[in-house]
């Protein structure tokens, strides 16, 4: 009997355990300012959260929404896995003219076209977006997160 209730209660607290995990995980959260690009920024940081976006676009199918790299061969910006990479990798603080005659956006540009291009149109359909003004996407309680940030660092 004893050797039961000692199983019965080690599985009950791994369950509580297990379960609790999962109710209180909570999706990472980035703070987007990228100083290296912008250094002073005009604008508070951007709060993005990365998985809320996987699941809402169609989850690992949808990586091709942010994640590209330009294809010499199509001219064009296309998806490739695993060479999925950060926005500055490729996207810098001016427009850059292709050899091709096309325009790589600076990377406030990619940010304002594909996302609150993204967030409108999802407005536009009645669902369920995001922010789509200044304000909503710069909110000025978000200074805070630099601080932090650069506390952390120090």
């Amino acid at each position: 009997m004893r050797k039961w209730m000692g199983w019965i209660i080690g599985i009950s607290f791994l369950s509580i355990v297990l379960l609790g995990g999962y109710l209180f995980a909570q999706d990472e959260e980035m703070t987007i300012a990228h100083e290296e690009v912008f250094q002073k920024l005009e604008r508070a940081p951007v709060v993005f959260t990365h998985q809320k976006h996987v699941d809402v676009l169609g989850g690992d199918e949808s990586c091709s929404n942010c994640h590209h790299v330009y294809s010499e061969e199509e001219g064009k910006a296309v998806y490739e896995e695993g060479e999925e990479t950060g926005c500055t990798d490729c996207h810098g603080f001016k427009d850059e003219k292709m050899p091709n005659g096309t325009t790589k956006p600076s990377l406030m540009n990619a940010y304002h076209t594909n996302c609150v291009g993204c967030h409108r149109k999802l407005a536009r359909e009645k669902k369920n977006t995001g922010p789509a003004t200044c304000g909503e996407c710069h909110n000025r309680a978000n200074w805070k997160l630099i601080e932090k940030t650069e506390e952390a660092e120090e």
